[in-house]
């Protein structure tokens, strides 16, 4: 079963071309799939009980075609059926003002035991969590692995910036929120291309690979390759030393 909700895109949602921003289109997939599951009584109930919640790990986007201020848009969610260790949950953004599909994203979560700290097996949960499941597929899957370039690492010529996490940026959980690191990841592209990127944002992957708390300090990192007609951008930050995040963007130049 799939759940929608309808948005009016706001001025202050966008870039200095009116373009929606890579945080608010986050944003308004996370307030949907929140609203889904806040709606359904019994899973949720079910999730407290047994000490269970969903931790997102991975999340890809397709870019369809384009959202401006003032636009309305549909977003819709839904999980794919459980088969694996891992849950899908899709979403799904129709510009009704064009009336085009504009972004496609599929998401990779794992279902942690909140107090033994260790990933179980969908499979726990009660058949009543088929009611928030859907057959549509996508056409794709979250991109399973990111590969950094080795060059990314720690030169001081792809040291971006610093990222320190900061009270507003935390959720219930005591960490960052998923969010967050959209805002992130934009200004570090920007920043790496140095302003001279041209062309259509195709593909987005991000891979959360641990959380960050408030007061930590996140190194950001960034590099850029050409590959025939796309230019590439990669994007990790780290807290430590640790691996906080990758994510790569690859970007179609215009004809």
């Amino acid at each position: 079963m799939k759940h929608r909700e309808k948005y009016r895109v706001m001025y202050h949602d966008t870039d200095r071309n009116f373009n929606l921003k890579l945080y608010y289109v986050a944003k308004y997939m996370q307030e949907t799939a929140l609203a889904a599951f806040d709606r359904l009584e019994a899973p949720r109930k079910e999730l407290t009980k047994k000490n269970l919640a969903f931790i997102l790990s991975k999340i890809s986007f397709r870019f369809d075609g384009e959202i401006k201020k003032f636009d309305d848009i549909i977003v819709d969610t839904w999980f794919a059926p459980m088969k694996s260790i891992t849950v899908i949950r899709n979403y799904r953004i129709h510009n009704e003002t064009t009336g085009n599909c504009v972004v496609r994203a599929a998401s990779s979560w794992a279902l942690i035991d909140t107090n033994e700290k260790n990933i179980v097996r969908p499979n726990v949960l009660s058949e009543i969590f088929t009611a928030v499941t859907d057959d549509e597929d996508l056409g794709f899957n979250p991109t399973r692995k990111i590969k950094i370039p080795d060059a990314i690492m720690m030169t001081h010529e792809n040291h971006l910036f610093d990222k320190e996490v900061m009270y507003g940026d935390i959720d219930e959980n005591s960490h960052m929120n998923n969010t967050v690191y959209f805002d992130i990841v934009e200004n570090a592209i920007w920043k790496t291309v140095r302003g001279a990127l041209s062309g259509k944002l195709c593909t987005l992957d991000i891979s959360y690979n641990n959380g960050a708390s408030e007061r930590d300090l996140i190194s950001i990192w960034g590099i850029t390759t050409i590959e025939n007609a796309s230019k590439e951008v990669y994007i990790h930050g780290s807290i430590g030393g640790l691996n906080c995040f990758d994510a790569k963007a690859c970007f179609i130049n215009s004809v």
